[in-house]
Order: structure tokens, then sequence, then C-alpha cells
């Protein structure tokens, strides 16, 4: 059984509560979740490369700390996401869903797909830079 110190919560969390969160709450579990994952994956790298850059030993203490909170985190979502049930939806996704919406009732749908395909490559472009 794990346990994860949530902030968002302001709670410990064990592994076995998690079915009997409450729909708002696990949205907000899983938000810092999904956060942390992107946040400790990106600062391992960022750390790393730094080490490598200027010649520093790397620090093995802290690659495990960093690492267990990535285990933890990522069993933790993979948990939420076993249970079945769909993933309560985050703001970012809920205002991509609105503005999609609202776009397009504003716009026919021919300036609507010539937005999406230019979004789309922009984004392409910035991928491959």
């Amino acid at each position: 059984m794990a346990i994860y110190n949530s902030n968002s919560l302001g709670r410990s969390v064990l592994t076995s509560e998690l079915p009997q969160l409450s729909s708002q709450d696990l949205c907000k579990l899983t938000n810092e979740l999904f956060d942390c994952i992107s946040e400790v994956t990106a600062t391992l790298q960022e750390v790393a490369d730094f080490e490598a850059r200027h010649g520093y030993e790397p620090d093995s203490e802290w690659y495990y700390r960093a690492k267990k909170k990535l285990r933890i985190s990522t069993q933790f979502a993979a948990k939420i996401e076993a249970m079945g049930n769909p993933l309560p939806k985050g703001y970012k996704q809920l205002y991509q869903e609105h503005l999609f919406r609202i776009l397009a009732e504003e716009l026919d749908p021919i300036s609507l797909k010539k937005i999406q395909d230019e979004a789309s490559a922009l984004a392409r472009q910035e991928c491959n830079e």
C-alpha cells in the first residue's frame, strides 16, 4: 500500500482510499499527479544535463528521492486510471472543449477548419525545431 502526500487535498492519501474520494478530490489529485510526473521528469533531465555539461558527479541520494517521488506518483495515477472510471476533466481540458464549442458556434465550418489546420501546422513546426 502506497501513500501520497497531496498538497492539493491538504492531506496524505492511501491507495486504498482512492475509490472513496469525491470526483472533485479525484480531479484535484489527478491534476496534481500529472503535474508532479511532468515536473519531476523534466527536473531529472535538466539536472542530468547540467551535471554532464559541468562535469559534476551525480547526487545519488537526490536521484533516489526524485525517482521515488516519480514512481509513487506514477503508481497513484495508474491506480486511478485502473479504477475504470473516466478520469475527471481538468481545467485545461474543460477550457479547450468549451472554447472549441463556442468557436464552432461562431465560425462557419470552413473557417474553423482553416484555423485548426494552421494551429496544427504551427504546433508541428515548433515541435520539430
